[in-house]
């Protein structure tokens, strides 16, 4: 019988990060890529955010395999939580194993014993009776893969990230004679990356980091600081080899003063590395100035909290004291979630006086396929479908709108833009969407070791302590006797200054004892309610007179229990 397809998306769609696809072969689960992405600002004291994956642990019997495309929290941060529920073999790079390692690491989680099955660009895989070729692709780190599953009636081609990039070194370099003959197959459906569709031109060369710090190497008169992504492997790199032309001295510091072995930097795939050069972080004063290079690493929020520890002498071992003569490289332009900590991240390593470079996106560029590389890919494959994925839903449209202007033939009837949850169907080659059967999806917020409790009604009150502040009265009773026994007390938080508050005080004090009188005579049935109603008439009596909405939180406790 033909194969029976059917793809859907738990995250990445019409979002950026938490792409996790689900691709089901004759009932067989194949899940492409488990990531994570980062809270904004409306979202406060979420660490992260992964896949709701409630239809994953309800099938989990039918899933053959984790496919990892390459070591991106976006891509793989969600798998050390879902693998605690739900155990399958995992299908990635040496490279990428070491990344989901270091996120479960960082992430305090314990007994993932990890079923690692290692790929290596050409491979061909066997999973069930399924043929899956392992295609090498350019992206910012080693290891990165695209997926190519032989079905009846063609290839289903998975990109993961990529960009075309001629002159890659070896560790990073698009097979295109390998992807060439997946095309003289004949490929069914394409399922390509859309995070920079809506940017014209190709990527390369303008994601090299080279050019623009190239001449500080050799120029600066004092110590280079450069800021860089832990998982940006490509510009690693291109430091290194930088180091070794001007002969650095090089210093490895992620922020927790450890040291990061060049043995761990080689497992990420950086070459070159020469342990002669390498020095420990504590040794820096030591060594000449204009010898020395500090690499400062790190993700998300954290690598920026580092920078705002150095840049305000707080660091923790106070070894980097910033001064003129330095040169502090920022090469890690902020990604969607963490823009408020970047910002005042660069302000601090401006104010030491220090000569600042701050290279953004418009200086380098993502290591994401752009119009040009699209089309590129595109052209060579020439799929009967095209389904774009990874991205906010305006890149997701311009992916769309690339293959539809390329003049291949494509419509409305093979290039199909879906939404998390919706179901594409591949019957006897033929490719529908299913509108009625949708896929529950939908957010798990982590918050600490808390994963998937945290409530809208949390969100909410932590997001009104910080706009409007918070409002505590506590106050003792004795139900026996019916009196308060003592009390009230009263406390204000980031609400108003105590010297405006006397009146508001005082009325609030009012509320508070009238209402705890009238539970004690009869008038509320439990504490619980005279509690929620305090809170309700007091929240009522602020906002009229102030116009903000505080947090209420009123407790009566019973001296009799």
């Amino acid at each position: 019988m033909p194969d029976k397809i059917k793809f859907f998306a738990l995250g990445g769609l019409d979002e950026s990060g938490k792409n996790m696809f689900v691709l089901e072969i004759n009932g067989d689960i194949f899940v492409l890529d488990a990531g994570l992405k980062y809270p904004d600002k409306y979202i406060p004291g979420v660490d992260t955010i992964i896949p709701k994956y409630d239809y994953l642990k309800e099938n989990k019997q039918r899933i053959v395999a984790f496919l990892i495309s390459h070591g991106h929290d976006d891509q793989m941060g969600a798998l050390p939580y879902i693998y605690q529920d739900i155990k399958a073999p995992i299908y990635c790079s040496k490279i990428t194993s070491k990344m989901i390692d270091l996120t479960t690491k960082e992430f305090k989680l314990k007994g993932n014993n990890y079923d690692y099955h290692f790929i290596e660009d050409g491979d061909t895989l066997n999973i069930k009776g399924h043929k899956i070729l392992v295609v090498g692709m350019t992206h910012s780190i080693s290891g990165a893969f695209s997926f190519c599953f032989d079905t009846d009636h063609g290839y289903i081609v998975y990109t993961g990230d990529f960009i075309a990039d001629y002159g890659a070194p070896k560790n990073h370099r698009m097979n295109l004679a390998l992807l060439a003959e997946v095309a003289s197959k004949g490929v069914l459906l394409l399922l390509s990356e859309s995070a920079d569709a809506d940017k014209v031109g190709h990527t390369s060369p303008y994601h090299r980091l080279t050019p623009h710090i190239d001449s500080l190497f050799t120029d600066s008169p004092g110590r280079i600081f450069i800021a860089l992504y832990s998982q940006n492997v490509f510009n690693q790199q291109e430091v290194i080899d930088l180091a070794n032309r001007t002969n650095k001295k090089i210093i490895f510091y992620n922020g927790d003063n450890e040291l990061d072995r060049v043995t761990d930097l080689r497992d990420k795939g950086l070459e070159n590395i020469d342990t002669k050069v390498v020095y420990p972080f504590n040794e820096i004063e030591r060594l000449r100035s204009q010898d020395t290079l500090v690499c400062i690493s790190g993700s998300g929020e954290k690598l920026f909290d580092t920078l705002s520890e150095i840049g305000n002498q707080e660091d923790r071992n106070r070894i980097f004291n910033i001064v003129e003569n330095d040169t502090f490289i920022v090469a890690c332009p902020p990604v969607p979630g963490t823009e408020t900590c970047a910002t005042p991240a660069l302000d601090s390593l401006y104010r030491t006086g220090a000569k600042v470079i701050n290279l953004t996106r418009k200086d380098i560029f993502s290591m994401h396929a752009r119009e040009e590389d699209l089309k590129m890919l595109i052209s060579l494959l020439r799929p009967k479908y095209y389904l774009p994925i990874k991205g906010d839903f305006k890149n997701l449209m311009a992916n769309a709108k690339i293959a539809l202007n390329m003049n291949m033939h494509y419509n409305h009837s093979n290039i199909f833009v879906f939404d998390n949850g919706m179901v594409l169907n591949i019957d006897n080659g033929i490719a529908k969407p299913d509108f009625k059967n949708q896929i529950p999806v939908g957010d798990i917020m982590v918050d600490g070791m808390d994963v998937g409790n945290l409530k809208s009604s949390v969100i909410t009150e932590r997001q009104k302590m910080a706009n409007d502040g918070v409002v505590v009265l506590g106050i003792t009773v004795s139900l026996k006797e019916k009196k308060i026994t003592n009390g009230p007390d009263v406390q204000m938080r980031g609400f108003i200054f105590l010297k405006d508050s006397e009146a508001i005080v005082k009325e609030i004090t009012n509320i508070f004892v009238t209402n705890t009188n009238n539970f004690l005579s009869g008038a509320f049935p439990t504490i619980e309610e005279t509690e929620n109603k305090i809170s309700d008439r007091i929240f009522k009596y602020v906002r009229s007179q102030t116009g903000k909405t505080p947090l209420i939180i009123p407790q009566i406790i019973n001296i009799d229990e």
